[in-house]
């Protein structure tokens, strides 16, 4: 991807950011953030002097943007003003050049004659970024289902696991392309190897006759695991993979065959140190009943469940 289309991307993806904090959606502000920080990570590499310096600078901000509305909350001023200083208006046409070596500024990498549609019309699947010593990846279609993949393969000390509903997925296919996900035989192995596996879901039967093919999911992981551990909770609904407690998936999909085909979904892969922490402690708050939403729920059925199977060490 040029560098005309780059800035194409991050200026399409800052005005997303500020639409959807407009609408108070701010996970949709996360995704556009991420992708932004992507653009402009992906500038600095192709480019040097002031523009590599800009655009460094706006993909940590936009990192830092990205924690803070994954997390729910509003920016705080000074990332409100960081934030509105990216926003060139109007923004200057490329300036004709016959050095070859010289390198446009990030605020005029946009092509006027570059359709309205470039961003949709960019279908490659965005590359890990990488800000500091932390990548960040956005993913969607079958890639979220290889990534889920590879990050049990690599699990060594722990997997934690949120989740509305999963099943035995065995292998999703998507066009031509296809990953072999088996997702039950690779927690029991991981079991079997001494990896600590706990899992919150929803309550099965919640789900009516689609709950069926998950509760005998379920109860196949305590029946061939019997060192998993499983909280039902009334209100999960959270998707989200921990391994090692050092990287982290969030997004929409639920852990069946058609979620993990990601298609209508999203997710979010990082390995950042403070966001991966950050989701371990909400994960053991559920756990222990501690977070906010477990102190006002009157649904205790995470106590009594008969898939519950819990230590609190």
């Amino acid at each position: 991807m040029n560098t005309t289309r780059l800035g194409r991307v991050a200026r399409e993806a800052l005005l997303l950011i500020r639409k959807f904090m407009g609408q108070g959606d701010y996970y949709r502000a996360s995704q556009a953030s991420l992708k932004a920080a992507e653009a402009f990570n992906e500038i600095a590499k192709h480019s040097s002097g002031s523009a590599h310096k800009i655009a460094i600078k706006r993909a940590r901000v936009l990192v830092e943007i990205t924690k803070v509305l994954r997390r729910g909350e509003p920016l705080p001023m000074e990332l409100v003003d960081a934030l509105d200083s990216f926003y060139p208006t109007p923004v200057p046409s490329p300036t004709p050049t016959t050095d070859e070596s010289s390198v446009p500024t990030v605020e005029s990498e946009v092509d006027p004659e570059e359709t309205e549609t470039a961003v949709e019309e960019d279908v490659e699947p965005p590359e890990k970024i990488e800000v500091g010593d932390a990548q960040h990846q956005l993913l969607n279609g079958i890639r979220i289902a290889h990534t889920i993949v590879e990050m049990l393969d690599r699990a060594e000390q722990s997997i934690r696991i949120m989740v509305q509903n999963f099943t035995n997925v065995k292998t999703v296919t998507v066009g031509n392309e296809s990953c072999n996900v088996n997702l039950l035989d690779r927690l029991i192995t991981k079991d079997k190897a001494g990896v600590k596996i706990r899992i919150i879901i929803r309550d099965p039967e919640s789900l009516g006759a689609a709950g069926k093919h998950f509760r005998e999911a379920v109860e196949t992981l305590l029946h061939e695991a019997p060192s998993i551990e499983i909280l039902v909770c009334a209100q999960m609904h959270i998707k989200a993979l921990i391994i090692d407690e050092s990287e982290v998936l969030e997004g929409s999909a639920n852990f069946t065959t058609k979620g993990l085909s990601g298609i209508g979904e999203q997710a979010t892969w990082t390995n950042n140190a403070e966001f991966v922490s950050q989701f371990v402690t909400r994960f053991d708050h559920y756990w222990v009943h501690q977070s906010s939403e477990c102190t006002e729920c009157k649904n205790r059925t995470c106590e009594v469940h008969a898939l519950t199977r819990r230590n609190l060490t």
